[in-house]
């Protein structure tokens, strides 16, 4: 029996023994597979962090080529080119579209002090095709035209390239410029390499070893380097580190990373660690034989499995810091979504995220066979407040201006900044017209309290454009087009206002930009004709003097009026050279005509002409000068809405040409913001009344009445009165009974060419002689 037990217990202690061996090689086993499970987490970990290092520089590019399209679509950009196209010079005009092209290139290499983020450029230009330098942000910066590959930009509309200029790298970003569907530039954008470093920089844990690089055709340009100079540079120069190379998106650019593994790291992952375990099972198996006399079995297996606890610990930390990273990986990809869909100022949607939306909501109404309103709101006089008050009241003005609108609108429509101060409104589901008028007159009420700037208040207005779906557009880009051309109707009547689209909107939009591009080359061909209308003198009915009156009879256009094109001139600029046009020529012939009869000539001055009064004193001494016509016969008329605006510089101008000798005439009185105070304080000799007064004066009273008030007002004031618009024998007599000096209109002639003008001189000279 003694015998028996001997045997059984020894056979219990070798089973045992077996046991923990067969455990050693399990526990090997599981150590192995959880090596080889860490090493796949931290590669896709590490996978993950390279794949975000590029989706986030296609991003930042992403934005930089959007930024750069701007400056190319901007009206500025336009503006230059169509000057330019013109044949404007510096001085009438083309110098200020250049400035304002160099502004809007600067404010680009300008930090964003408000939101405390640094420039995306270095350095902005403008570059003409296969030219010179236009315009640039740095204009004292040494730039290379022969660096810009123009004919690569022949077959691309943007790109990424990269240069090397001293041992150093330089992105640039390249975008062209077309107009009037022609190439004619290149925008040349260097990308802040300071902005990439920070980007990539703020996604790496300080105490990581790693290095990352951007790889470039021209050379490298270093991120990061964490390796220590003893032990993991060396590993880092044999190839022991994982290593990743990824490229980034539509960019000539590839990400270079190295990390450490985790095995490198940390003994109990590492390899020797499993290689050491698998040797030490041996002599365990050996040493249970003999604890049959030892008797430390329990002490083996109690270090066994405390080792086991702490490598199980371990994986356990790993795990962690991998959800850790892969939850922040996820934060900042709807961070860089959340920043591409919207406007950073006003959080609402931007231009991209409202035109995606528009389109949506069209599919919508296409399936359900519903009406979409499109809104065009755009603030009024906007810029006043950015020039007056800073750009940061101006910011203030549109955070507040976003607001209303959110809150006037159902969650379910659209409200998004397209620019500037501009803003679309997308209403699906559109009942009726009717619903679209009054929530439009619910924005306009919405914007009549004021605006709070601190502790002052202001108020600002608003003009609406409306386009409908689908009876204004099929597309989202004809809706958007119909929608901004209903606002620019309602700014052109006189703002504060909404309007929904009309077909001939258009045609009026059309034929301004037929009349604008077409009066640019009529000036250069010497198209404008100038015809003379005679002013009679009523108590002698002789001709005294005649009216010069520019005319214009283009080839594809045919006549068009100058209630047209002068309006036009006047906002492009092109209002100075027709001004010094009818002035010269009308002086000159007046000249001429001296020797047939002595008469004075009229010439019309716009009050945009006033604006340039050293340019304007100038011209009318030039064209004295030049003509030999004495200063006496050379009658100014000007307009009731330049003495409404007037300052200082203006009464002190129309002094001196009092003083040089000229007769200055108000013009169309009656029909502006007329006041005796007006009579009083300049310098006029003559009043001219227009012809609207006199249309139905023989069979209206009233009309009568206010001929007789004004003839009896210039009579007090001492200045002569000129009528406009006689038409009948009727007209005549009344005015010669009421002692109304001078005439002119149909009656006597109508405006003629010079030939007709003299051949009617001649005729009056015979008649008298």
């Amino acid at each position: 029996m003694k015998m028996r037990l001997r045997i059984n217990s020894r056979n219990a202690i070798l089973m045992g023994g077996f046991l923990l061996g067969a455990y050693l090689l399990l526990m090997i086993t599981v150590t192995n597979a959880g090596q080889n499970r860490l090493k796949e987490s931290q590669l896709n970990e590490l996978s993950l962090k390279v794949n975000s290092y590029s989706e986030s520089l296609g991003y930042f590019f992403d934005a930089t080529i959007e930024d750069v399209k701007g400056v190319a679509k901007h009206k500025t950009t336009y503006t230059f080119f169509a000057n330019l196209a013109s044949g404007m010079s510096m001085e009438y005009g083309l110098g200020s579209s250049l400035l304002q092209l160099r502004r809007n290139l600067v404010r680009l290499t300008k930090p964003d002090t408000q939101l405390n983020t640094s420039a995306l450029f270095e350095r902005m230009l403008l570059v003409g095709f296969k030219s010179n330098v236009i315009a640039d942000s740095h204009p004292r910066l040494p730039f290379d035209v022969s660096r810009v590959p123009f004919d690569e930009m022949r077959t691309t509309d943007h790109k990424i390239d990269v240069l090397a200029k001293n041992d150093q790298i330089i992105i640039r970003v390249l975008q062209n410029v077309y107009f009037n569907g022609e190439l004619v530039g290149v925008i040349v954008g260097d990308v802040n390499l300071d902005v990439v470093v920070h980007l990539l920089t703020t996604q790496e844990y300080e105490n990581s070893s790693s290095k990352l690089v951007l790889a470039t055709q021209q050379g490298l340009l270093p991120i990061w380097n964490t390796f220590n100079a003893e032990g993991n540079a060396v590993a880092l120069e044999q190839g022991s580190t994982l290593y990743f190379d990824k490229e980034v998106k539509q960019t000539p650019i590839r990400l270079h990373a190295w990390f450490e593994p985790v095995s490198e790291s940390q003994i109990i992952t590492s390899t020797w660690f499993t290689i050491g375990l698998s040797f030490l099972a041996v002599p365990v198996i050996l040493g249970l034989y003999y604890s049959l006399r030892i008797n430390n079995t329990n002490l083996v297996l109690t270090t066994k499995i405390e080792e086991t606890h702490n490598q199980q610990a371990a994986l356990t930390r790993q795990n962690e810091r991998l959800k850790t990273e892969i939850d922040r990986r996820k934060m900042y990809e709807q961070e860089l979504a959340y920043q591409a869909s919207h406007d950073t100022l006003t959080r609402l949607s931007n231009r991209k995220s409202g035109d995606e939306k528009l389109r949506h909501a069209l599919l919508q109404a296409k399936r359900e066979e519903m009406n979409v309103l499109v809104m065009f709101i755009d603030l009024d006089n906007f810029k006043q407040i950015n020039d007056t008050l800073g750009h940061l009241a101006g910011d203030q003005i549109l955070m507040q201006t976003a607001k209303r609108l959110t809150e006037s609108v159902r969650k379910t429509d659209v409200v998004a900044r397209i620019g500037g101060d501009e803003f679309l409104l997308v209403i699906p589901n559109l009942s009726s017209e009717k619903q679209a008028q009054l929530l439009a007159s619910k924005l306009l009420a919405t914007f009549e309290d004021p605006f709070q700037l601190e502790a002052s208040e202001f108020f600002v207005s608003t003009s609406i454009g409306m386009s409908i779906y689908p009876q204004d557009g099929e597309n989202a880009e004809e809706l958007m087009a119909h929608a901004d051309t209903a606002m620019y109707r309602v700014k052109k009547d006189g703002r504060n206002g909404f309007s929904f689209y009309d077909s001939s909107m258009n045609t009026d939009v059309q034929r301004n930009l037929d009349i604008d591009a077409r009066l640019r080359q009529a000036i250069s061909q010497d198209e404008l004709k100038m015809y003379y209308q005679p002013i009679i003198d009523l108590s002698t009915e002789q001709i005294i003097g005649a009216e010069a009156l520019m005319r214009w009879n283009d080839d594809k256009l045919g006549f068009v009026s100058p209630d047209e094109f002068i309006p036009i001139a006047e906002k492009n600029g092109l209002i100075h050279k027709l001004g010094e046009i009818a002035l010269h020529t009308a002086c000159h012939q007046a000249q001429q005509w001296q020797s047939i009869q002595p008469l004075s000539i009229a010439v019309n001055f716009s009050a945009a002409q006033f604006r340039q009064r050293d340019t304007l004193m100038e011209n009318i001494l030039t064209a004295l000068s030049n003509s030999g016509l004495e200063p006496n016969l050379l009658d100014i008329e000007i307009t009731e809405s330049l003495l409404f605006n007037h300052n200082n510089e203006t009464v002190h101008l129309l002094e001196e040409i009092k003083q040089l000798g000229a007769q200055l005439s108000i013009d169309d009185f009656g029909t502006g913001y007329s006041a005796l105070s007006y009579l009083q304080k300049f310098p006029f000799s003559k009043l001219k009344i227009d012809r609207s007064f006199l249309q139905e004066m023989e069979t209206t009273p009233s009309s009568q009445e206010l001929v007789n008030a004004i003839i009896a007002m210039a009579k007090a004031l001492g200045l002569k009165v000129v009528a406009e618009g006689v038409e009948t024998q009727w007209d005549k007599d009344y005015l010669q009974k009421h002692s109304c000096e001078f005439a002119q209109g149909f009656y006597y002639s109508r405006p003629l060419t010079k030939e007709a003008f003299e051949a009617l001189l001649l005729e009056q000279n015979s008649r008298t002689s």
